[in-house]
């Protein structure tokens, strides 16, 4: 009886064995890496200045907006080919926090934004504009970076004061576009 089990456990370790073998040699020799993968893009994002400062807000123009502290990001490409991707903005809810959880979130028909690239503003308009949530669609070259400034703020189209005791939240992704 032990000879029976010692047996098959013996023949189950074999059995093991050439499978991890097969399975090793195959990897080796015959599984070639994706020639065509696409780079990765490395994105730094800022913890901060993602809420709309909401001490002193009033509606503000294009002008009085620049000065506005925006929120800041990076996106580099240290890889050896060039990609492209997309810059995402999404409304975030705080629901968990004291300060928020009262109050509404703003429209993004009351709110403008401006999106500077390298310094210098690139865009400009009605968050209500932005379609799919894509702020930004742009190629970047090998070791390239692209440095971001968006700032958002009541419009000046705003008159009315429905914009009062709310708050805008928002969330930036970056995602690299299937080719």
């Amino acid at each position: 009886m032990k000879k029976k089990i010692l047996l098959i456990m013996a023949g189950f370790a074999l059995f093991v064995f050439i499978l991890t073998t097969s399975m090793l040699w195959f990897n080796f020799f015959y599984d070639e890496p994706d020639v065509n993968t696409i780079s990765s893009i490395q994105v730094q994002l800022s913890d901060t200045n993602n809420v709309i400062n909401e001490a002193n807000l009033i509606p503000l123009d294009e002008e009085t907006a620049k000065y506005l502290t925006p929120y800041e990001f990076r996106v580099s490409n240290q890889s050896d080919a060039a990609t492209t991707y997309n810059v995402l903005l999404e409304d975030a809810i705080i629901s968990d926090d004291i300060n928020y959880s009262s109050k509404e979130l703003l429209s993004r028909n009351q709110l403008e934004y401006q999106l500077s690239l390298n310094g210098r503003v690139i865009k400009h308009g009605m968050l209500s504009d932005i379609k799919n949530n894509i702020l930004d669609t742009r190629n970047i070259g090998t070791n390239q970076e692209n440095y971001y400034q968006l700032r958002i703020y009541v419009s000046e189209k705003a008159q009315t004061s429905a914009w009062q005791n709310k708050y805008y939240h928002f969330n930036i992704r970056v995602q690299m576009e299937d080719k």
